[in-house]
Parts: C-alpha cells; structure tokens; sequence
C-alpha cells in the first residue's frame, strides 16, 4: 500500500500574535511497506485555511491509498478537512492521536482567536468519532476500524506511532531547527 504521512515543520510561538502570518511547510511523505519513496513539500498559512487546498494539490500530484496523520490542524489552527479530501479524492484517511483531545477546550480556543470560528468548528464537527486501540486513539475516514487496526499494527516500528508518522515529525522538526538555527 502506497501512503502518504502528513506533518507540518514548527515555527516561532511570536509567529501567532502577528497580525500578518507567516507560512510554514506542510510535508507529505510517500511511503510503500513503511519505506520512504517520495517528499511533497507546500507551504501553508499558519492559523489559515488552506491546508485543506494545499494538500490537494499535492494528492493531484501523485496520489496515495491513505492519508496518515497526527492530527487535523497543522500550523497552529490550519484544519485539513479529511472528509473533504475523502468525498472529492475518494482517498481515506487515518488519523492518530496520542492522547484524546479537550473538545471543549479546543471549541473556547477557537471562539476566542478566531472571527471565522464557525466555519472551523463545523469542519471538526465533520469528523467521525475518535475510537481508542492500544495505547492510541484514531479516526478512520473512509475505511473501517477493522481496516484501521490492521494499518496501525502494520505501520509500526519502533513506537506506538505509526512508523511513517514518526518518520515525518522528525523531518518536519529537523527543519525547523534548521530554518531556526543561525547557520
């Protein structure tokens, strides 16, 4: 199975409080039998709403059979709509979680911050019920739990996370601390 890992790189916390944000690198790596085959880098918006776009476009790129992540927003509050991505692209989605999500919490945050709170708030709503395996939790978009389980077990390596999630984070933090570094 050909799938794509998705992380986003880190970026300075003063980044938040400017009223003109800056972007920050959306990775999506391409994995076959947990074997590393292609990178597609887009820059996003932090705290924007084009993630969901901007993956698409690397999806119209070179397309996958799934769609791993940790999570749904990338670049502060940036939500990829996997739903969307799975009723336009027809490709599903897991997405691991290593501990559950304050929902109340993370509704407040969005009330507070943002002015196009709503439209946030009612992508989340899109997703399906988080389920718990292990010592994780996941949403399945597109596939069944069943198929889900058997991914997560096949995916991992040397953590709880999937391998190519792992794999992913850890590129997405080498550069930042590159971009950040005075190198």
């Amino acid at each position: 199975m050909e799938l794509i890992a998705v992380d986003d790189c880190g970026f300075e916390p003063n980044f938040k409080f400017l009223k003109e944000k800056p972007y920050v690198p959306l990775l999506a790596l391409y994995f076959k039998n947990n074997n590393l085959i292609d990178l597609k880098i887009k820059k996003i918006k932090i705290d924007g709403l084009d993630g969901t776009e901007k993956l698409m476009e690397i999806l119209n790129e070179r397309k996958a059979e799934l769609i791993l992540s940790a999570g749904i927003t990338f670049g502060g509050f940036n939500i990829i709509d996997f739903v969307e991505i799975y009723e336009k692209l027809g490709i599903p989605s897991l997405i691991i979680l290593e501990q559950l999500p304050n929902m109340q919490e993370v509704y407040d945050a969005l009330i507070k911050h943002f002015p196009d709170y709503e439209i946030r708030i009612k992508i989340i709503n899109k997703f399906p019920p988080i389920k718990s395996y292990k010592d994780i939790f996941f949403e399945a978009i597109g596939i069944s739990e069943d198929e889900a389980i058997k991914i997560i077990n096949s995916t991992r390596i040397f953590s709880r996370m999937p391998e190519p999630l792992r794999i992913a984070h850890l590129l997405g933090y080498a550069i930042y601390k590159l971009k950040s570094s005075k190198i």
